[in-house]
């Protein structure tokens, strides 16, 4: 099965599972509008979005279907059934179940891109953050707290390099992102915000 007949078949999968769901009650509990005639707007990774009574989504202001792997985050996100509230907490990708097994792989697919093209050039990264919707945090060299959707936010921290050290970078999420996201999600969640600043 090719990668796009994947994406295809979850969210086939997603919408089934999601088609018996009070969405008004499920958007409350999940920090998301109310639908409104049958349309959800909201935004998810920087972007104005249209969620549609048959669970397509598409770009508002374009009326462009998204790319499917967000499409999946979307309606994954849509498939959590508990009021969902951050701890406070961080935690690395590590932190999730077989995330220490699959480490080096999430790097591949999400920091060492981004570490290779921003390299120190911190006031392209601080451009390119515009991307998404994100407030200042305090941690490293540069720092951000980027929304995903609804009440999922990515916390990115860079540190720039030395004679001695290359630049760093780390992708934390509130701990509560276990409630929502299998391992593989929070995966391609992390690779599309560094992707996305690429």
């Amino acid at each position: 099965m090719s990668k796009q007949q994947a994406y295809l078949q979850a969210i086939g999968q997603a919408k089934d599972k999601l088609a018996a769901i009070d969405l008004t009650a499920r958007c409350i509990n999940l920090g998301l509008p109310i639908p409104l005639e049958g349309v959800l707007r909201f935004r998810a990774f920087g972007v104005d979005l249209s969620l549609d009574e048959n669970f397509n989504i598409v770009e508002t202001a374009t009326g462009k279907p998204i790319k499917p792997g967000d499409h999946i985050l979307v309606l994954h996100y849509l498939l959590c059934d508990v009021a969902l509230k951050p701890s406070g907490r961080l935690i690395t990708f590590r932190d999730l179940p077989g995330g220490q097994f699959y480490w080096h792989p999430f790097l591949s697919r999400s920091i060492n891109p981004l570490l290779a093209r921003i390299g120190n050039n911190i006031e392209l990264l601080r451009e390119r953050i515009n991307r998404f919707d994100w407030k200042p945090a305090t941690d490293g060299d540069f720092s951000a707290v980027i929304h995903g959707i609804g009440k999922i936010e990515v916390t990115f921290v860079y540190h720039l390099g030395d004679d001695e050290f290359g630049p760093a970078g780390h992708v934390l999420f509130d701990s509560s992102i276990k409630q929502v996201y299998a391992t593989e999600d929070v995966a391609f969640l992390a690779g599309r915000i560094c992707l996305g600043l690429l």
